[in-house]
């Protein structure tokens, strides 16, 4: 417990400096792009997205889980697995995007000029940098240097910042290429750090042994669930985003894709800094931990503290929705509300599917979590795709299809983390605590109360939530037991007084 405690706040502290020039990178793509040059640079980051997490075929966290679980021979044989799945993987979709840079450039972007066509195919660099930059943070992970991935994080993301005036400015001219540097620069800076930090964790021999050796089929089949799960889930989630997205710019152009993309990203921030916080520590942790009770005994420690994080961060944002849209983007992004709060609301979901998917991967089950993770995307974006085209008339619930949006994303977060905790319940097996029901309870209680308070606001009424604010971040520590109490107190403490 008191060692999760030390993680997250050192991952926290991290993440929260992370998050914050994230916001201000944010801020200022979105003062010179306007929400139509967002819309566009989110396009070009969901290829982004896509192709690097198909490309890593067996993904980086079977990557972290297969190498944390061995050691030795056993390590160096599946370490040869893992870099020659990496090779392949970039083989293969640096094809894809070459050849199929036409196609993705007339059924995604709906604009096949030649301009988008180039920017496309340039995407191969940012692949294959994005690539070799995950396969070598991970390896940092596995070998437990978490204050040297804080600092890459904080590094990576002042890097972005200082690149995001000048290169939205070239990208706001209409040089498309100027969209694909705005993703490129953070990665190329992601991977020389974690070139440097292999090198220091004496990874790259070993990295050189295992490009000499040929891999071994026990060690290949250990990662066939994970390339299955990974590649299969990954394609037909995918293809969901990109044709929701599609079917976004079709019906109402980049300006609503860009609103969409605002409450995105906001609500997948606010969720990054948590996760973060535990996910670095909490894979490595369960791979390792074989016998049952303990593994119980950790889980009952974790999800408390995930949930009392979790409220705080997603009850401030609904409370301070128009404040928060006008400072990290401006008056224009405004709209984006009526998607956010919905979002927000599911922020709590999100935080908890995130671990129990970490424990099913530490326990060798992706397929499982690949199925629910296909199953949300399906369901959201095929709801959203029949919103947008008007198969379902969002009026029949009263909301826009904008705000529809956010629904049907708080609504699918719910189901698939129903399903995951009645699955884990009995296959893994684990089931929370009454500790934790009445702790999370309480905290969507909370939410729910935030989400009241702030749901039809365009404007911050200070008297009503700022003191909501204050209750809502202090009551969920209250909640805790005193012994976990104590032990955060103390934390705090020892970290301020550095």
């Amino acid at each position: 417990m008191l060692k999760l405690l030390k993680v997250m706040a050192t991952t926290g502290g991290g993440s929260i400096v992370t998050m914050l020039l994230g916001l201000a990178t944010n801020k200022v793509v979105a003062v010179v792009l306007g929400p139509s040059g967002v819309g566009l640079l989110a396009s070009y980051r969901v290829i982004q997205d896509t192709v690097t997490g198909l490309g890593t075929l067996g993904g980086t966290a079977a990557q972290v889980q297969a190498l944390s679980s061995v050691e030795g021979e056993a390590r160096q044989r599946r370490l040869s697995a893992c870099v020659w799945l990496t090779l392949t993987g970039m083989a293969i979709f640096t094809a894809v995007l070459l050849l199929g840079a036409p196609a993705i450039a007339e059924h995604f972007f709906r604009d096949p000029s030649p301009d988008i066509v180039l920017a496309v195919r340039c995407m191969v660099v940012t692949f294959c940098v994005s690539i070799a930059g995950l396969i070598a943070v991970g390896f940092v992970n596995v070998s437990g240097a978490i204050g040297w991935l804080v600092m890459t994080q904080i590094v990576v993301s002042t890097s972005a910042l200082v690149a995001a005036w000048p290169l939205a400015r070239l990208a706001g001219q209409g040089f498309q290429l100027g969209y694909v540097a705005l993703i490129f620069v953070p990665l190329i800076v992601q991977l020389m750090l974690g070139t440097v930090m292999c090198w220091r964790l004496g990874w790259l021999p070993q990295i050189g042994a295992a490009l000499r050796r040929a891999p071994h089929r026990d060690d290949m089949l250990h990662f066939l669930n994970f390339f299955v799960a990974n590649l299969g889930g990954g394609l037909i989630s995918s293809a969901c985003m990109l044709a929701l997205r599609a079917t976004i710019i079709e019906t109402d152009g980049q300006h609503l894709n860009g609103l969409f993309q605002a409450s995105w990203t906001l609500t997948q921030q606010n969720l990054t800094l948590l996760v973060s916080s535990f996910g670095i520590y909490l894979l490595p942790k369960l791979a390792s931990t074989h016998d049952p009770q303990e593994r119980r005994i950790f889980l009952n420690d974790a999800l408390p503290l995930v949930i009392v994080l979790t409220v705080p961060m997603a009850g401030v944002g609904l409370l301070f929705m128009p404040l928060v849209l006008r400072i990290l983007y401006s008056a224009e992004f405004l709209p984006a509300i009526e998607p956010l709060r919905w979002m927000l609301l599911g922020n709590l979901s999100s935080a908890l599917i995130s671990l129990y998917v970490n424990l099913l991967l530490a326990r060798g089950r992706p397929m499982t979590s690949a199925v629910t993770e296909v199953g949300w995307y399906i369901g959201f974006s095929g709801t959203g795709m029949a919103l947008l085209t008007g198969h379902v008339d969002p009026a029949i619930l009263g909301v826009s299809r904008l705000e529809a949006l956010g629904l049907a994303f708080f609504v699918f977060n719910t189901l698939r983390l129903v399903s995951l905790i009645v699955f884990c319940r009995h296959a893994i097996p684990y089931f929370p605590s009454a500790y934790v029901w009445r702790i999370g309870g309480t905290c969507a209680a909370m939410l729910a109360i935030a989400a009241w308070i702030g749901w039809s606001a365009h404007e911050v009424n200070w008297f009503v939530s700022l003191p909501a604010a204050v209750g809502i971040c202090a009551a969920p520590l209250l909640l805790l037991n005193r012994q976990r109490f104590d032990q955060l107190r103390s934390m705090l403490r020892a970290r301020l007084a550095r």
